[in-house]
């Protein structure tokens, strides 16, 4: 009897653990809904930026999920954000050895989304002779560690200019 009250203890925790996961998950799946929302002209525009960043939120969480709900290395989530676009001639990915744990793996994951998206679309991964560099260190401010992460791209496409002409 001691046993099956053990194993119904740890069920229920395991249980109660999904469901907080689950509620987590949904809440940011509503997040980047309403996000991508904005400023997308058409319903495909939107379906299509919706399903890239879902696919990338999957991505991080299998990633999480292989190690355990522990850390993942920065270097395998800008791997994998680049991945799509990147290759050995137009990507450099560069930096120590980082674990982040998981709120911050989640974050970071949707900032290199962006990053590699809008490079494939507008900058230097829209054009073949275009190079992304991605570099990282670690910071010290006395307070505690920091990180710094450098996203530079190179010729990509000449930026449009932003004045009015006057006729």
């Amino acid at each position: 009897i001691t046993e099956r009250k053990r194993a119904e203890e740890q069920q229920n925790l395991l249980i109660a653990e999904l469901d907080h996961r689950v509620k987590n998950v949904l809440a940011s799946v509503a997040v980047v809904a309403k996000q991508t929302s904005e400023g997308k002209g058409s319903t495909k525009d939107f379906i299509d930026a919706l399903d890239r960043r879902i696919r990338s939120m999957a991505g991080v969480h299998d990633l999480l999920s292989r190690n355990h709900w522990q850390e993942v290395a920065l270097a395998h989530l800008v791997e994998r954000e680049l991945a799509p676009y990147a290759t050995a001639n137009n990507a450099m990915i560069e930096g120590p050895h980082v674990g982040l744990p998981v709120k911050a793996a989640q974050a970071v994951t949707t900032v290199l989304h962006e990053l590699a998206t809008n490079a494939a679309k507008y900058g230097a991964l829209s054009i073949p002779q275009g190079r992304v560099s991605v570099r990282w260190h670690r910071l010290s401010n006395g307070h505690g560690p920091l990180l710094r992460l450098d996203w530079r791209e190179e010729g990509g496409p000449r930026k449009a200019s932003m004045t009015k002409r006057k006729p």
